[in-house]
Parts: C-alpha cells; sequence; structure tokens
C-alpha cells in the first residue's frame, strides 16, 4: 500500500496527473484500515510519509501527510462500520487538523509558512490575469477612433482599468483571508472523493461500505438561506475590511454557505435527471460547469431558489 501511495505521490507531484493523483492519495490507506488494525495502518502511514518526505521535502509532506492520515482514519471508521456521513466529517476534520501539524512543522524547522508561499503564489498568478486584461484593455483604448477618445464608452474602459488596479492591491489581503474557507471546502471535497473512490474498490473487493444518501435527495434546511442574508449584509457594511477579524469571518463562512448553494443545485439537477429517467451521467455536465465562473454563478442562484422557495415541489408535483 505504500508503494501504490507512492506511485499516485509521483504523479501528484511530478505529472499532469497532479489533480487526480492527489485526490486518489488516500485511497490506498482506506484500504489498509479497513482490513488491518490502527497500529499496523500508522507504521505503513509513517514509512509512506517519510519517503514521500525525503523525495519531495516539506512541500511533499505537506501533501502526503494530511492525505494519508484522513485515508486510514476513514477505512478504520468504515471497518467499525460508522454511518457515511458520520466517517465523511471525520475525514475532514483529521485533513484539516494534519494540514496544520504539517504547516507547523515546516515552520518549525524550515522557519517558512507553506501557506504564505500559496498565497504569494496565488497572488501572483491572479496579478498576471489581472495584467493581461489591463493590456486588452490598453489595446482596445488604442483602437478606438479620435472622435470615441472622450466618448462614455472610453470612460467606462478607463474606469474598469483602474479598478483592476485597485483589485491588485487587494488581493494578497483577499486570498490571505479566504484560505480558511478554502482549506474547509477542499477538505471536505478530498473526503467524499475518497468516499466515492474507495466504496468502488471495496464493492469490487467484497466489502459493504454504506452509501451516502442519494444527491437527489439532499436538501439543505431553509435556515442557511437567513444565516447567507445576514452575511451578504455584514458583508455590504462599508469599511468592513477594517476589521480583520470580523471580515475573515464573513469571508468565510460566505465561502462555505456557497459552497452549499452549489451543492443544493446539484442536487436539483440530480433531482430533475431522476424524474426523466434519464442517464446519472448527465450530472457531469453541470459539475463541470460549477466549476467555471460564469456558470458558477447561475448554479449558486439555483441553490437558493431550490433551498428558498423549493423548486422541486413547484416543478415536479
Amino acid at each position: 500500500m505504500s508503494a501504490i501511495f507512492l506511485v499516485l505521490f509521483f504523479a501528484a507531484f511530478y505529472t499532469p496527473l497532479s489533480v487526480v493523483a492527489a485526490f486518489a492519495l488516500p485511497v490506498p490507506f482506506s484500504v489498509y484500515g479497513y482490513r488491518h488494525d490502527a497500529r499496523m495502518g500508522a507504521l505503513t502511514v509513517f514509512v509512506a510519509v517519510v519517503l514521500s518526505f525525503l523525495f519531495a521535502s516539506f512541500p511533499g509532506l505537506l501533501l502526503a501527510l494530511p492525505a494519508a492520515v484522513m485515508g486510514l482514519v476513514m477505512g478504520i471508521a468504515y471497518r467499525h462500520k460508522k454511518p457515511a456521513g458520520h466517517v465523511l466529517i471525520l475525514g475532514t476534520v483529521v485533513e484539516l487538523v494534519f494540514v496544520f501539524v504539517s504547516v507547523g512543522l515546516a515552520m518549525a524547522v524550515m522557519q517558512t509558512n507553506p501557506v504564505d508561499d500559496m498565497v504569494r503564489g496565488m497572488g501572483q498568478i491572479s496579478n498576471q490575469v489581472i495584467t493581461d486584461m489591463q493590456a486588452q484593455l490598453d489595446n482596445s483604448l488604442k483602437q478606438l477612433p479620435g472622435d470615441q477618445k472622450n466618448s462614455a464608452q472610453a470612460e467606462q474602459l478607463v474606469q474598469f482599468r483602474e479598478s483592476l488596479e485597485n483589485m491588485k492591491t487587494q488581493i494578497p489581503s483577499l486570498i490571505s483571508a479566504m484560505i480558511p474557507g478554502l482549506l474547509i471546502s477542499s477538505a471536505l471535497f478530498s473526503s467524499l472523493i475518497n468516499h466515492v473512490l474507495f466504496r468502488r474498490i471495496a464493492q469490487r473487493m467484497g466489502m459493504q461500505i454504506q452509501a451516502l444518501p442519494a444527491l437527489h435527495n439532499l436538501r439543505f434546511p431553509r435556515s442557511i438561506l437567513y444565516y447567507y442574508l445576514i452575511v451578504l449584509v455584514l458583508f455590504m457594511i462599508k469599511d468592513v475590511q477594517d476589521y480583520r477579524f470580523l471580515y475573515m469571518v464573513v469571508l468565510n463562512v460566505m465561502i462555505v454557505l456557497q459552497l452549499l448553494f452549489s451543492v443544493q443545485a446539484l442536487s436539483f439537477i440530480a433531482y430533475w435527471i431522476y424524474k426523466r429517467n434519464l442517464r446519472k451521467g448527465l450530472l457531469i455536465v453541470p459539475v463541470i460547469l460549477f466549476l467555471i465562473p460564469p456558470f458558477s454563478y447561475i448554479l449558486l442562484l439555483i441553490g437558493v431558489l431550490d433551498v428558498g422557495f423549493n423548486l422541486r415541489n413547484r416543478f415536479f408535483q
């Protein structure tokens, strides 16, 4: 299992299959944790994490340790017949804890903060995107005819360019404030992917793993809509960014709630597919669209409407 883990680790670190391999990393240890006791599982995790550290230093540790421990803990929980929902939450919490453990080890030994490096890298990518957009705006302004240089269209382009320049200065603090919400969302998504992959493998190996409730039956309580409205009101308060802690809380709660509404939208689409007796594979399309910004906002709106107005009863009754 350590060897399989290392193959996936190398694929995650050094190949174009990085994202797929990274989410598959916990699976070998879920299998091992299901079939063996916790002591042997801990030893196997230790061996795999040490080898990962030797090959890729602290970046490798940051990737390997949370994934390996999460996989092992989820496998042990499945062996003890825990409900799938509880295992999912347990995996999310364990991954978050060991992400912070990995960051703490890196800070203690290397005197560097991997989170700061991540924020810096994301900021550089965002700045490059904004710079490219500004260059396109400059070209558009240059191509305007002489009689339109002072037109309303030109003024709008100039104002948009200035707003992009202001955005550049705000990006580092914004990304830094978003880190907790992004880590929670990532850990939850990683636990969910591990559950899906491990359950498929377990079924082929003759192991019975409890399934999560069908996606088309998933409904979040209407109360999360009220929380979202409160967060939106707080977010629109002038100078809320001056109160750093409040701003971080509001921003991260908004990220988590938007993720929940997007899942609600996917549940609504799955319900529509179920009622129409269509192929379940069609759900892949909205999942992909969920990653593309213009369509992700549409999915968010569908989720909000389904929570607030129960679209299923209105369209399918």
